[in-house]
This record gives structure tokens, sequence and C-alpha cells, in this order.
């Protein structure tokens, strides 16, 4: 199985993704494209997309995008600029892409935007770090 096709599959067992709705759209060796809905069961007390959902969708955009060389990562850190916010029921997409990695530390930045006639509007931006343990999600894959 090759590297990519190892993290599609670990994502589709990732229950909080699949909770928040978000649909992975697009992932190759240095960036991701995933989207979600913003259902209004995901609105905080004033009525509005809570910022947990939004930094939900970035996360998950981080995991996928920092697991898909075969490699167990965990974050060191993930700090995240709310911009705006998107109204409810709109859809959040996002796209991530690696900034600078070595062996061990992956840096990464996630920009979240809503469209409106193909026009973006940003909602928030995430820079994240990780760290590569070495150990494989899946041993058995072929080097491609």
């Amino acid at each position: 199985m090759k590297k990519i096709e190892i993290i599609k599959e670990k994502f589709r067992e990732d229950l909080f993704a699949q909770k928040l709705g978000v649909i992975l759209d697009e992932l190759n060796e240095n960036t991701v494209k995933m989207h979600m809905k913003l259902k209004s069961d995901l609105n905080n007390f004033y009525g509005r997309p809570h910022g947990g959902a939004i930094y939900g969708l970035a996360d998950a955009a981080f995991s996928v995008l920092g697991n898909n060389k075969n490699n167990v990562s965990v974050a060191l850190d993930c700090h995240i600029t709310y911009h705006s916010s998107p109204d409810p029921e709109q859809i959040l997409y996002v796209d991530g892409e690696i900034i600078n990695q070595t062996r061990k530390i992956g840096t990464y930045l996630f920009t979240l935007y809503t469209k409106k006639k193909d026009k973006k509007k940003k909602v928030a931006t995430m820079m994240s770090t990780l760290y590569r343990t070495g150990k494989p999600i899946n041993s058995n894959f072929e080097t491609q």
C-alpha cells in the first residue's frame, strides 16, 4: 500500500472528523485540501460557528498532511489566528502546505476560508509543528 493511501485509510477511521463532517478533497506529499459544512449544531451561544469547530477542521488537515509519510507524528505546537467569523451553514475550506521539514520536525501552514461566487474570504490561519517519532503507521507499504 502506498504511503498516501495508508493515511487516507486511517482518516476514514477518524470519528471526530466524521462527527464534524470533514471531507478530504485532495492529498499529496506536500499539500492537503478539505472542507466541511458549518452546521447549526456547531454554533456557539452567539449563533455563530464555534472556534473549536473551525480549529477542528484545521487540525484534521494537520493530522492527515503530517502523517502522510507512514511515520507516526505528534503535534508539538498548533496556534490559530481567527480573521473573520463565517456565517452558519456555509462551507468552510482548508488548504494546507508544508513550510519546512527535517527528518524529525515539520512545520505546516493551514489557511481556512469560505467562498462566495469563487471569491475566497479568509477565516483563519494555523501554523503547526510536529515531531516524527520514527514509528511506522503501517509497516506494509510500497515506497512510492
